[in-house]
């Protein structure tokens, strides 16, 4: 009996031991299947911990999407360290062996004037050097550079009228690139106050896998009365498979959409619970946030505040910053 005792209390030890190390920094590094070729497509979809953890080993591999995003990241400063410098050296390494983004961010940098002098000449290079790429890649059918360029020339970066850059858009779209047709959706939506063909073009990105067109899709179903409803059960039903397969932002979309009344839901707080649980599951930050709300106050769940000050601690330690005055 003693001896039974005795291994008990070592598994106990050993086991709290692990918990001990599991709640530093590389707490919450659970990566979905989902992500595992992509560092973008983990930050796209909110697992921010997932992305920077792919990134920076896919980086020292010399993928340059993933140098760029760490550039980004950098840049922002708002899940890791601020660095202009870190940037820089990030954008370069991308741009130097042709990654065509990367340019594009160094001409930013140098408009900008953040860790080099102010230089339109310079800046016009790498505009220039970044749009020949991605122009180069869209001919050669790469469907995200299509949409890429034309977004060059909508944010005023090449001097040509606007309907070029939405023709490549269309373009990226038309090749099956939701991310494109989302891109084609929010021109229509906010720059030309079409909302009947950006929720055509939603649709299409929504067909094509994207949570994003999904999400903006939906929120038309609820806010807009022209949209036809015909749809909209599957369109949920896709998009609630989408959630279960990591795309946390959605996740959190249609938790926080079951906690009221729309043209296409009902209060449910079960469901609103599942989704937001799903999100801080896929190390979503803001959804982490929201966990800790529902676990506060009881909405979906008893009430319980060490549960509610864990999943605090969780959306701090996963760059969330306000959640980490609650914790």
């Amino acid at each position: 009996m003693k001896s039974k005792i005795f291994i008990f209390l070592i598994f106990f030890i050993v086991f709290v031991s692990s918990c001990a190390k599991f709640k530093g920094a590389d707490a919450y590094l659970y990566i979905p299947e989902y992500y595992l070729n992509s560092a973008q497509s983990a930050y796209d979809n909110g697992n921010i911990s997932a992305a920077l953890m792919i990134a920076k080993k896919k980086c020292d591999n010399l993928d340059f999407e993933s140098c760029n995003l760490l550039g980004i990241m950098s840049l922002e400063g708002k899940y890791t360290s601020q660095s202009d410098s870190t940037a820089l050296r990030l954008f370069a390494k991308g741009c130097v062996n042709k990654y065509p983004a990367s340019c594009l961010y160094l001409g930013k940098m140098y408009d900008e004037g953040r860790a080099v002098n102010i230089n339109d000449k310079k800046r016009d290079t790498y505009y220039q050097m970044a749009s020949t790429d991605f122009l180069k890649n869209c001919q050669d059918n790469k469907s995200s550079d299509c949409m890429q360029l034309g977004l060059m020339y909508l944010n005023n970066y090449i001097y040509d009228p606007y309907e070029e850059g939405l023709n490549y858009i269309k373009k990226s779209c038309s090749m099956g690139y939701g991310k494109g047709c989302a891109a084609a959706g929010d021109y229509y939506f906010y720059n030309m106050d079409n909302k009947t063909e950006a929720f055509s073009f939603y649709e299409k990105a929504c067909a094509n896998h994207n949570p994003e067109g999904c999400l903006k899709l939906i929120d038309m179903y609820n806010t807009y009365k022209f949209t036809e409803l015909n749809n909209a059960k599957n369109i949920i039903a896709q998009s609630e498979k989408m959630c279960k397969s990591g795309a946390s932002n959605l996740c959190v979309y249609l938790g926080n959409m079951y906690k009221r009344y729309t043209r296409i839901s009902r209060i449910d707080k079960e469901k609103s619970y599942d989704y937001i649980f799903s999100s801080c599951d896929f190390n979503n930050p803001y959804g982490c946030k929201l966990l800790g709300d529902m676990y506060s106050i009881g909405y979906g769940v008893a009430e319980n505040e060490g549960s509610a000050l864990r999943y605090y601690d969780k959306a701090c330690q996963l760059g969330f910053t306000a959640a980490c005055t609650l914790k």
